[in-house]
C-alpha cells in the first residue's frame, strides 16, 4: 500500500520532481567528475609537474666541498669523487622503483671554445636501462625534461660527435647547427698536450635555465674525452611523490617500527631518497626542496579547490531538494491531515516522504554518475590529450552521496509535515 502511495506521489507534480532530480544530478555529476579526475588524473598531473625538473639529486657521499653554481660543478674534470655509472640500474630496484619516472647522470667538464669558457656536460639523451634482463626502462634527458626546446635534433647516445649547444652560447659565439666545434678541457696542463675534442652541433637547446650556457654531449663521448670511463658526477631523478607533511620530515632514527614502516611505504621525496642511499651506499641523495615543495603546494591547493567545488555542488543540490520538498509538504497539508486522521502514525507519514526522497536520490545519483564520467572524459581529453576510463567503483559512492543529499534536504520539510495537526488541516 505504501509503495503505491509513493508511486502515485512521484507521478504527480512531475515538473517539480524533475527539477529535484535535475538538481541532484548536477551535484552528483560534479562529485563523480572530481572523483574520476582524482583517481585517473593524479599521476598525469604529477607527470606534468615533473616537466619542471628533477626533484631528487644524487651526489657522491665522499665528495668534498663542490664548486657548483646552478647545479653545475665547475671543478676540473678529474677532481673530487665520482659515482659508478653501473650503479644507476640500482635505482630501478628500490621499493618505489615504479614511481621513478626518469633519471639521467651528469659529468661536467669545464672547457674553452674559441677562448670562451663553456661547461661541456655529458649525459644520457635516450638510454635504455636493463634491469635483471627482464625489465627495460627508457630514460635520459628527453623523458626527464620534456619541456626543453630543441632547434634541430637530439643527438643519439651512440653519436660520438653529436652535441647540443645552449641558446646563450650559440648567440654569443654565433653558432649554428651542423657546425664543428673544438673544445679544450680547462684543466689541461701547459706542460702537456691540450686534451681537445671535436663535436658537431646537432641542435640548439633552450631551457630558460643554466643549460642555456652549456653544451651537452653523449656521456660516453665525454667520459672518453677526459679519461673518466664509467664515472659520473651527479644523478638527477624525477619521481612521483606525495606532498610532504610533518611526518615526512621525521627523524628516521627515532621512529618506532610501525611508524618507520609507514614512512618507508609512503612515496615522500625523503623516503625515496633514503631508499636510493640504501641501494647506492656510496651516494648521498637529497630532495630538491624547491621543486618538491612547489609541487606539494600546487597539488594541495588543487585538492582543496576540488573539495570545495564538490561541497558547494552538494550543498546547492540539498537546498534545491529542500525547497522542492517543502513546497510539496505545504501543498499536501490536507492530504497529510487526512492520512493521520485515518490512523497513520508519524513513522508511516515519514516513510512516504523518505521513500520518495530515496527514489529521487537514486535516479539523480545514477544520472549524475554517467554525466560526471562524461564530463571527466571530455576534460581530460581536452587538457591531457587522452581520455579517462569508466570507474564503476565510484557509482556506489555517488549513490550514497545522492541519498545523503536528498535525505538531508528532506529533513526540514519532513519535520514540518510531522507537526501538521489533522484537525487544523481538515478544518482549513
Amino acid at each position: 500500500m505504501i509503495f503505491r502511495i509513493v508511486w502515485e506521489s512521484l507521478a504527480r507534480q512531475r515538473r517539480r520532481k524533475a527539477l529535484s532530480i535535475f538538481a541532484v544530478t548536477l551535484g552528483i555529476a560534479v562529485t563523480a567528475a572530481v572523483a574520476t579526475l582524482s583517481l585517473d588524473v593524479g599521476d598525469r598531473v604529477n607527470r606534468e609537474l615533473r616537466s619542471f625538473g628533477a626533484n631528487i639529486s644524487v651526489t657522491p657521499a665522499a665528495d668534498g666541498l663542490p664548486v657548483a653554481v646552478g647545479g653545475v660543478d665547475y671543478r676540473p674534470a678529474g677532481a673530487g669523487a665520482f659515482l659508478p655509472e653501473s650503479s644507476l640500474v640500482s635505482l630501478k630496484k628500490i621499493f618505489w622503483r615504479n614511481n621513478i619516472v626518469a633519471f639521467a647522470p651528469f659529468l661536467y667538464v669545464p672547457a674553452t671554445l674559441d677562448g670562451q669558457p663553456v661547461v661541456v656536460t655529458g649525459s644520457w639523451f635516450d638510454e635504455v636501462v636493463i634491469n635483471d634482463k627482464s625489465e627495460f626502462f627508457a630514460t635520459g634527458l628527453k623523458p626527464l625534461h620534456p619541456a626543453w626546446k630543441i632547434k634541430g635534433a637530439w643527438p643519439a647516445d651512440n653519436d660520438a660527435q653529436g652535441i647540443l649547444v645552449g641558446r646563450r652560447v650559440a648567440e654569443r659565439l654565433n653558432l649554428h647547427t651542423g657546425q664543428t666545434l673544438t673544445f679544450v678541457a680547462a684543466d689541461s696542463s701547459s706542460h702537456s698536450p691540450a686534451r681537445s675534442a671535436e663535436f658537431v652541433i646537432r641542435g640548439i637547446l633552450e631551457t630558460g635555465g643554466p643549460e642555456d650556457s652549456q653544451a651537452i654531449a653523449p656521456l660516453a663521448a665525454v667520459q672518453h674525452w677526459v679519461g673518466l670511463e664509467g664515472k659520473v658526477r651527479r644523478i638527477e631523478i624525477s619521481a612521483l611523490t606525495k606532498p610532504e607533511d610533518d611526518f615526512a620530515r621525521s627523524d628516521v632514527s627515532r621512529l618506532s617500527p610501525a611508524d618507520y614502516d609507514r614512512w618507508y611505504c609512503t612515496p615522500y621525496a625523503t623516503s625515496i631518497a633514503y631508499q636510493i642511499q640504501k641501494a647506492i651506499p656510496e651516494a648521498q641523495a637529497q630532495p630538491v626542496y624547491r621543486v618538491a615543495e612547489s609541487e606539494g603546494r600546487i597539488v594541495n591547493r588543487v585538492g582543496v579547490l576540488m573539495a570545495l567545488l564538490v561541497a558547494a555542488a552538494l550543498v546547492a543540490a540539498g537546498l534545491a531538494v529542500a525547497s522542492m520538498m517543502l513546497a510539496t509538504v505545504l501543498e499536501r497539508r490536507a492530504e497529510i491531515g487526512l492520512f493521520k486522521a485515518l490512523g497513520a502514525t508519524d513513522a508511516r507519514v515519514a516513510a512516504v516522504f523518505l521513500l520518495e526522497a530515496c527514489a529521487i536520490g537514486m535516479l539523480g545519483g545514477v544520472a549524475g554518475y554517467f554525466l560526471g564520467t562524461l564530463l571527466a572524459w571530455r576534460l581530460t581529453l581536452a587538457v591531457f590529450g587522452s581520455a579517462v576510463g569508466v570507474h564503476w567503483v565510484i557509482l556506489p559512492i555517488c549513490l550514497a552521496a545522492a541519498l545523503v543529499v536528498t535525505l538531508a534536504g528532506s529533513a526540514l520539510p519532513l519535520g514540518r509535515a510531522l507537526r501538521i495537526s489533522p484537525s487544523l488541516a481538515l478544518r482549513d
